[in-house]
């Protein structure tokens, strides 16, 4: 040991020893408890229900031709049944942002379980702030431009989310698949009042004309529990058709 400072390893040996035998295993095991309990990234987004997709397919992002259609999907057969309401964020290339509608969701709908579960009619409105500690919009549904060293949970003040639908990444997918060089996202976010539960779905009509290069993802929670979209299973909208 030099220069004073003992090694990292030297201090928990010697933390270990202060403890009553069995407690460290404990603390660490109740640690991964309390991670896993609040943050689950178990939703995908997939191209409608009725679709080979609806589920997820790992696309790392899922393309979603025309998007006329997409959909929220919960993985988890053991979640609880969301909170209303679920939040569905849409990532707007900025300079195609002003082709986007104030509110382009046309219909909402729910099947529990999917497929062939109960079939029930949602509504969607203008995501309020304070919603899952949401940020102040900067009008109805529009809450700013997501630039680079952003993601866009954080940016949005949603917590305990994935991390990875950062800008770096929807901008580099956005140029690989839609050959569009982006420099912000136009972020616009919905509240969806819809059930989702264990293995449910949401399907969400859109209108035609959300620009092309567009990122979906969701959010939503129950009981003090998380749930977001991992980058892998977000959709990314590359044609009209």
């Amino acid at each position: 040991m030099q220069g004073g400072v003992p090694p990292a390893s030297f201090e928990i040996q010697e933390k270990t020893e202060m403890l009553p035998k069995g407690r460290i295993s404990l603390g660490i095991l109740l640690c991964f408890a309390v991670t896993t309990a609040f943050a689950q990234s178990t939703l995908h987004i997939g191209p409608g229900s009725g679709t080979k997709c609806a589920t997820g397919c790992s696309g790392d992002p899922n393309l979603l031709s025309g998007a006329r259609n997409v959909d929220i999907y919960q993985t988890s057969n053991g979640a609880k049944t969301l909170s209303q309401p679920v939040l569905l964020i849409l990532g707007v290339p900025s300079q195609y942002d002003h082709l986007m509608p104030a509110m382009p969701i046309e219909s909402v709908t729910s099947i529990n379980r999917y497929p062939g579960g109960t079939t029930a009619t949602g509504t969607a409105s203008f995501a309020a702030a304070g919603t899952y500690n949401l940020i102040n919009p900067v009008s109805d549904g529009y809450f700013g431009i997501m630039q680079s060293g952003q993601e866009v949970y954080g940016f949005l003040g949603l917590s305990k989310a994935n991390n990875s639908n950062s800008f770096t990444n929807w901008a580099d997918e956005d140029e690989e698949y839609v050959d569009l060089t982006v420099t912000g996202f136009a972020i616009h976010v919905y509240a969806l009042n819809a059930d989702l539960g264990p293995d449910g779905l949401i399907n969400v009509g859109l209108v035609q004309n959300v620009p092309k290069g567009t990122y979906v993802v969701a959010y939503g929670a129950v009981n003090s529990k998380f749930y977001s979209v991992p980058f892998t299973e977000s959709g990314l909208k590359v044609s009209y058709h």
